[in-house]
């Protein structure tokens, strides 16, 4: 989520030899969008610690419902350039096959010294915690270009994502979060630009944050149970496949309907509240990637030396200061001097492991 966008095609009529195409200006709207996106990655991690109470609960569930899957969309936006360019490939390898490497072992590496695992080189690789997202990544850009071959590409990554919940492979949750989340993915990947537009209106501001603050008490009646049935957690985790969550197959596709229409509902809601202009906060949003990779091992420092069990953060006082405290390392971790010191893992210098670039598209 840190590629620019696409540069600007040279005027109609001008001659070939013109002047090399300058970059188009970044919009501030997407920057901001995926700033604040990548914030509530950071505080669903952190909440996930704390289930204790219905009203705790209740908010997580609404974060979760939308958070991921606009990240998703967001990500397929920005990765259009692979339906129209083979050469757009090269950027898998360096971009996200090497970081996920470097990741892996220091998430794994945690794990052994500061969780007493015990380390076993048959678990070194295997994706864990957030890594599945690079690996989601890496399959659904190689699937990019099939998209653009299809009259309903959203229509068909729907019913994709329906029948993998059938699947074995959600036995990994990895492979189910790649087939759960496709659709959001492929939604960014073909939605037509001035469809984006209509939420960036200004009636769509006040329309979404009504939406999102309305979701708070329908979330909290929906928790208890007793209007409908509490929806399984492992829905909006995009993990499991139906029969592993005990329904049948056409409930479970039910179900994932519904979640993934939720999802689209809240996210519209949340995109359509998202700031428009430039502020202190929008070049930010061109450093998401590493947001994303680098809170994780704070995170995870934080919960395996039981930190986050201490009961005085289980407290309504202590559940503010806690989101405080996430937002506060998303927007530290989104700075250019945590950049500068980090970008040897987060964005690593791999294009010497590539052949020569020879202008192919």
């Amino acid at each position: 989520m840190t590629e620019t966008l696409p540069q600007a095609r040279p005027p109609a009529g001008e001659p070939a030899g013109g002047a090399v195409p300058q970059p188009r200006p970044r919009d501030a709207y997407f920057d901001n969008a995926k700033f604040f996106t990548a914030l509530l990655v950071v505080v669903g991690h952190v909440w996930a610690e704390f289930g204790d109470s219905r009203s705790a609960h209740a908010a997580y569930m609404v974060l979760y419902g939308f958070h991921m899957p606009v990240f998703v969309f967001i990500s397929g936006y920005f990765s259009r350039g692979f339906m129209r360019s083979t050469d757009k490939f090269r950027n898998i390898f360096p971009s996200l096959i090497v970081p996920y490497v470097i990741f892996i072992v220091l998430y794994r590496l945690q794990l052994v010294f500061i969780n007493d695992a015990d380390f076993r080189l048959s678990s070194l690789f295997r994706p864990h915690f957030l890594m599945w997202f690079l690996v989601a990544m890496v399959f659904w850009r190689l699937s990019a270009p099939l998209w653009g071959h299809l009259r309903h590409p959203v229509a068909v990554s729907m019913a994709l994502a329906l029948v993998a919940g059938t699947w074995t492979f959600t036995a990994d949750s990895t492979l189910s979060r790649t087939a759960g989340l496709l659709p959001f993915f492929v939604l960014g990947l073909t939605v037509e630009p001035r469809h984006v537009q209509l939420l960036r209106r200004s009636w769509a501001r006040w329309a979404g944050l009504g939406v999102l603050l309305a979701a708070l008490p329908v979330a909290y009646v929906w928790e208890r149970g007793t209007v409908v049935p509490k929806i399984n957690k492992a829905y909006v985790w995009w993990t499991m496949g139906y029969e592993d969550m005990g329904y049948s197959t056409p409930e479970g596709m039910g179900w994932r309907v519904l979640t993934v229409a939720l999802a689209l509902l809240l996210g519209a809601a949340f995109l359509a509240a998202i700031p428009r202009g430039q502020a202190w906060y929008t070049a930010m949003g061109t450093r998401t990637m590493y947001v994303y990779l680098l809170h994780g091992l704070v995170v995870k420092t934080f919960d395996y030396s039981g930190l986050l069990a201490k009961p005085a953060l289980h407290t309504p006082l202590g559940m503010v200061g806690v989101t405080l405290a996430a937002l506060a390392l998303g927007v530290v971790l989104a700075t250019a001097p945590v950049q500068r010191v980090t970008r040897w893992a987060v964005e690593p210098r791999a294009r010497w492991l590539l052949k020569p670039s020879h202008g192919r598209t």
